[in-house]
């Protein structure tokens, strides 16, 4: 917030239930692809220094860093996605919308009042049954156009406010 006219509105996330579905489902195929290719990588490294150095036995320790690896990425993965949930979020306040976040590597798209052109929103039906949707916020500029708030909880509400305020 910059100046003293400036009232916070809202501050919200993401529906925590689609979020956590979403990255269940996300990690899931993250699993199945890092089995695979970790998988199948360490078995050929594993078996080509079988071959040049050990006999044409398979070189156990690359079979065990490889299998190590799996589960530490994948909990990598989990980690980074707990810390984004924690640190993104909406704020909607009088003057401005943002949205800021990131765990790496940060981020904070703010879009003035002044600069809102048009403003809509999108409920998918399982988004309808949770009482959330997306809404989006378009500008006139060519670069960064629009700011979109995924899957927020009270979506006619806030809609409805972002529209009276620009």
């Amino acid at each position: 917030m910059n100046n003293k006219n400036e009232k916070l509105l809202y501050r919200v996330k993401s529906n925590r239930f689609l979020f956590v579905a979403k990255a269940v489902w996300n990690i899931i195929w993250f699993s199945i692809g890092t089995t695979i290719s970790i998988g199948l990588g360490t078995l050929l490294l594993s078996g080509i220094l079988g071959f040049l150095c050990n006999d044409n036995k398979p070189n156990l320790p690359v079979i065990y860093l490889g299998a190590s690896l799996i589960p530490l990425t994948i909990a990598v993965i989990i980690l980074h996605i707990i810390l984004l949930r924690k640190n993104q979020f909406y704020t909607i306040s009088t003057q401005s919308i943002t949205s800021e976040g990131g765990v790496l590597i940060r981020f904070n798209h703010t879009l003035c009042r002044n600069q809102i052109q048009s403003v809509s929103y999108t409920q998918t039906l399982i988004q309808q049954l949770l009482g959330c949707g997306s809404i989006v916020v378009s500008t006139s500029a060519t670069h960064r156009a629009a700011l979109i708030l995924h899957n927020v909880d009270q979506v006619m509400e806030i809609y409805s406010t972002i529209n009276h305020n620009r």
